[in-house]
């Protein structure tokens, strides 16, 4: 899909969302009855006060009466890696603060997509240092169970994906990632069971997942 368009691909989120139809789909089969009977809801482009300003959610679990109980944020980076990266990590922690001030007792996620090489055209031979991504992912990862009342700017959980575009299909290269941040687990595979460990640790007595 990338690469037969890379601009609609990025700008249409053809290809992004499928990671969060991946990631939501998850998410709504450990729903417990308990949780659809009162309706909550995986709702995908949630529009959600912060402390700044309504932002959209790419991927959240919703209360009719309660709000975000999970807020998940998604985001594929597949050029131009080494120019941007800090700037939308500036943003993405920005973001997790504002809306940690408003909803400090959801669990916030994010999960963010590298290639291993840049596949777009004209970029192949772009220097890409994935080690130092993933330290820096995990330096904003792992918010405290019993301070997370007052920390902001620090996500519950992250997935930081490397994608071997070459394979056939994509192999995600977690072997890269778990060289890099040994202590802390960054997987896509297991992303969304500790996103509802850490929803379970905080709310013992409200029984969403299974």
């Amino acid at each position: 899909m990338y690469r037969n368009d890379p601009e609609k691909a990025v700008r249409g989120q053809e290809f992004i969302k499928l990671l969060h139809h991946y990631i939501g789909e998850q998410l709504d089969a450990r729903l417990t009855k308990f949780a659809r009977s009162r309706g909550v809801k995986v709702v995908y482009e949630a529009t959600l006060l912060s402390a700044t300003k309504p932002k959209n959610a790419d991927v959240a679990v919703i209360d009719p009466e309660n709000g975000p109980l999970v807020i998940i944020g998604v985001r594929s980076q597949m050029s131009s890696v080494g120019k941007n990266v800090l700037g939308y990590y500036e943003g993405i922690v920005g973001e997790c603060s504002s809306l940690e001030e408003w909803f400090p007792m959801a669990t916030h996620g994010y999960a963010y997509l590298h290639p291993l090489k840049p596949i777009k055209a004209g970029a192949e031979k772009e220097a890409l240092d994935h080690a130092r991504y993933a330290r820096m992912y995990a330096a904003v990862t792992g918010r405290g169970q019993y301070e997370y009342r007052t920390q902001r700017g620090r996500f519950d959980e992250f997935a930081y994906l490397v994608v071997d575009f070459d394979q056939t299909p994509p192999v995600i290269r977690d072997d890269i990632v778990q060289t890099a941040v040994s202590a802390t687990d960054m997987r896509l595979e297991t992303f969304v069971g500790r996103i509802v460990s850490r929803f379970q640790q905080r709310l013992l007595f409200w029984d969403i997942f299974a």
